[in-house]
């Protein structure tokens, strides 16, 4: 990279824009030469992982050297204590920058965010996981890691090299602590290990649902695609179907063996008569909820189950509507 005269700035902003092709993993990025304090120093990127862990990224342009081990332990350490507050704190300052600005909305929330990037039983800063990135290793460095790696510790490595072909320019990354079980070419959405991402309509309807259930969360999901300002049914998450408007998911479809829970977001539960909603679709009237949903954001649920003589043209006015009345 420095012959090329590019700085350790560049390789930061290569991650924040796209974290999956060089990581290997997607992150949550809530963070840039973030302060720790009573620490002279800044962490380079804070990210967050699908199951809520906090990420500690270093990077450095050359070889991974010196006390780059030991910087990203004490980060771990500190970043241990940072509860909700903290990292939504962070994620705000963050999301006012011009990096930040690139990757949301302005009106974005935290919770939203980590509803719809974490998975579905997440816990936020369970445990927190070191990710050193560099163009070497130095042998020294190499053997600590890998020592701490194989104590429990979660630390990865990941390597890379800039290659020159005329006059196009390549990153290629390689994860080499801990040493990966699959490369990081071979990890993909189409992975056996997730195979809600090789075919997620598969999944809810086959695996996540018995053959009833199926037949009718079909049917529904299919209704709800007539609502014009929302893109969907997203099938490739693992417990939920997702109707979204623009980045925000709006609508999803959470999925379990004999019945499914239709969840629209951002909707007051001031003036949502949940029995007429019960009645006009067809369900019992406790299996109508106008409250927050998951992440704290307001809504209003409805349950269908398997057997049930629904109503999806009713249903999907009703949907119509509470979108329509979110947007207001």
């Amino acid at each position: 990279m420095s012959e090329r005269d590019f700085r350790e700035d560049d390789l930061r902003e290569w991650i924040i824009s796209d974290p999956k092709s060089i990581l290997g993993e997607e992150f949550l990025i809530i963070g840039r030469e973030v302060a720790v304090q009573r620490i002279g120093d800044a962490i380079d990127l804070l990210g967050i992982d699908r199951d809520g862990n906090v990420v500690v990224i270093e990077l450095k342009r050359g070889s991974l050297q010196g006390t780059v081990d030991f910087q990203g332990l004490k980060y771990a350490a500190y970043s241990s204590h940072w509860d909700y507050d903290k990292l939504r704190d962070q994620f705000e300052k963050f999301r006012s920058t011009n990096w930040g600005r690139s990757l949301y909305d302005e009106e974005t929330r935290f919770t939203e965010v980590l509803d719809e990037f974490c998975n579905e039983d997440y816990t936020l800063n369970q445990d927190q996981r070191i990710l050193l990135v560099g163009e070497s290793i130095r042998e020294r460095l190499d053997i600590v890691l890998r020592w701490i790696s194989d104590r429990g510790i979660d630390v990865t490595v990941v390597e890379f090299e800039l290659l020159a072909d005329g006059d196009r320019l390549y990153l290629d990354a390689e994860q080499t602590i801990p040493v990966p079980e699959h490369t990081v070419t071979d990890v993909s959405p189409d992975t056996s290990e997730e195979p809600w991402k090789d075919n997620g309509r598969d999944w809810h309807l086959n695996e996540r649902s018995n053959e009833e259930t199926a037949e009718l969360l079909e049917e529904v999901a299919e209704s709800l695609e007539d609502i014009d300002q929302l893109d969907g049914p997203e099938w490739g998450q693992k417990h939920y179907l997702s109707f979204k408007e623009g980045r925000k998911r709006r609508i999803a479809i959470r999925t379990k063996r004999t019945l499914f829970h239709v969840d629209i977001y951002d909707v007051s539960s001031e003036g949502v008569d949940t029995e007429e909603i019960a009645r006009s679709v067809g369900v019992a009237r406790e299996d109508v909820k106008a409250d927050d949903l998951r992440g704290g954001r307001p809504g209003v649920r409805i349950t269908c189950r398997a057997g049930q003589d629904i109503d999806t043209n009713a249903l999907v006015e009703i949907a119509r509507t509470l979108v329509d009345s979110g947007n207001a």
